[in-house]
């Protein structure tokens, strides 16, 4: 049986143009919202605007001076100097002094930006200024019982060396009269006092200390020992470390040895911690580098938090293992023994045996400060919590603790110095703390977020409708017109308009029990509209 072809040409020439093109829009419409779903338009909007690229907001804003974390810092005071030194106390008693608050600023010198390559480079110079908002007093003008960190760092670092040098230091720091504690303003423990032991060796040996005086802050952020950093820069690496100085690692810990290369040493997952990619997953490792930390620090997702601007956060921690002796941490066991609670910085700061940890020991062993009171480790007060909108890529909230502490070998060779032996002293605690977002920064945040959720997702369904409305339409006029092309099965008499808008019809072909009436009515009088000029 052959086709109706005749037919079929009827029905293809009764549909006009017009409504194909309607049809291929409908289509159009459809397709795109879904194209957009698929795509997450929402998160490429998101990509796009916080880019790193010449003339972008954030490649902007990377070259401007900003105002950073606020450092709380807390000392510890020794409320039983004397009767510790004589042996009437077994134990050194310490008190805490704080918070002096300092808020840290930064600018990025020497700023490059390789699109090329797909990194930037810069030098972070960082600096405070004090807080007196929120401060236990002026530093000035309180003071405190201390130990004399040079002359236990020295001693301690010299406790190896044979008799003759230990007898040379030893006569030293006698005729130096150098005191085993001392009194003396916050400020000068945390900027610099004059240490006679340091001043000597500054003269006599400029090769190892090249400082003239001793602060606990001073030396943490000391601008010579800041390394030039190169970061990447594209979605799926920004701000990832690639480099310290040229290198893919630590050189202080053995990087550039293959044999000794781990993860421990290496810049695997490593950011500075001021901004992480977009579209973070809880599946990405997160690791911090600061050059006062000496290390990596590790991050473990704990959790997420809704932020009520916003976001749906991801909530970070500080590893509770990452001072304790691990697989993690062996890289860090060099030409010092490693102690559970506490890393070594001494390969950052001359040699000299000064250790990192959390704040009063937090999650480390107990025998660490038996021999100390006024420890008490507290998760709500000395533990970690970091805030990343996992989006955007921006950090929200940040606190964690570091603690800065003098780990003294035996030292019983020295007589100042003996009654400290194998001991592990703190002398201050850092909290970094990075408060809320300004007004501003929520706002932006609140636009990404909420604002683009609800412009984009409201563009894909009124688009969706707009299509679903067109096919719709092109359909009913397709239907229609192809009724109208067969007759629906009668013999349609010429139509004419009678001022009563009534159609007249001859008898029907078939049946009439099939079609009613008024249905051929109601499809003469469309067919009237659709074939009217």
């Amino acid at each position: 049986m052959k086709p109706n072809t005749k037919n079929n040409q009827e029905t293809e020439n009764v549909i006009p143009t017009k409504i194909y093109i309607l049809i291929a829009v409908g289509f159009i419409l459809l397709v795109v919202p879904i194209i957009s779903l698929l795509m997450d338009t929402q998160m490429v909007l998101i990509k796009h605007m916080t880019r790193i690229a010449n003339g972008s907001n954030v490649y902007n804003m990377l070259q401007e001076e900003i105002p950073g974390a606020f450092v709380h810092v807390y000392v510890f005071n020794i409320t039983n100097g004397d009767a510790f030194l004589s042996g009437e106390d077994d134990k050194l008693k310490l008190q805490e002094v704080g918070p002096f608050i300092y808020q840290e600023y930064r600018k990025n010198d020497q700023f490059e930006l390789d699109e090329e390559a797909g990194v930037m480079r810069y030098t972070p110079r960082l600096w405070t200024k004090f807080v007196p908002e929120g401060s236990v007093g002026d530093p000035h003008k309180i003071n405190v019982t201390v130990p004399n960190a040079a002359l236990l760092a020295m001693a301690s670092m010299l406790s190896d060396y044979p008799f003759l040098t230990k007898t040379g230091f030893n006569i030293l720091a006698s005729r130096l009269n150098t005191p085993t504690l001392m009194n003396m303003d916050v400020h000068s423990q945390l900027w610099g006092y004059e240490e006679p032991l340091i001043s000597v060796g500054n003269t006599l040996l400029p090769g190892w200390i090249t400082f003239s005086k001793m602060g606990l802050l001073d030396r943490l952020y000391d601008p010579a020992a800041i390394p030039r950093f190169e970061l990447g820069i594209t979605n799926e690496d920004k701000f990832r470390i690639k480099t310290l100085d040229g290198a893919r690692g630590l050189s202080v810990w053995d990087y550039e040895n293959p044999s000794k290369r781990t993860r421990c040493n290496t810049l695997v997952d490593t950011y500075e911690g001021i901004a992480y990619p977009p579209a973070l997953s809880p599946k990405t490792k997160l690791r911090l580098y600061r050059n006062v930390f000496c290390r990596m620090i590790d991050l473990d997702l704990v959790g997420t938090r809704t932020i009520d601007y916003g976001p749906e956060a991801l909530i970070y921690k500080v590893n509770n293992d990452t001072f304790n002796i691990g697989p993690n941490t062996e890289c860090l066991c060099g030409k010092r023994a490693c102690k559970n609670g506490v890393s070594d910085l001494s390969p950052c700061l001359y040699n000299l045996p000064m250790a990192l940890s959390h704040a009063h020991f937090l999650h480390a062993d107990p025998q660490l400060y038996e021999r100390i009171e006024g420890i008490h480790p507290d998760e709500m007060k000395h533990g970690s919590e970091i805030v990343v909108d996992p989006k955007v890529g921006v950090v929200l909230q940040t606190r964690f603790t570091l603690q800065i502490s003098v780990d003294i070998q035996d030292v019983s060779y020295n007589r100042q110095a003996k009654p400290f032996s194998n001991m592990v002293v703190p002398l201050a605690y850092f909290t970094i703390i990075q408060g809320e977002l300004p007004e501003e920064g929520k706002q932006a945040i609140k636009s990404l977020h909420v604002n683009f959720f609800y412009m984009v997702h409201g563009s894909e369904i009124a688009t969706f409708i707009l299509g679903l409305v067109i096919l719709l339409y092109a359909g009913r006029t397709v239907f229609w017109s192809v009724i109208c092309s067969n007759r629906l099965s009668y013999k349609i008499s010429k139509l004419k308009k009678p001022s009563n808008n009534i159609v007249q019809v001859e008898e029907p072909l078939m049946n009439e029990n099939n079609f009613s009436h008024i249905k051929v009515l109601e499809s003469e009088i469309y067919c009237t509209k659709i074939q009217e000029p």
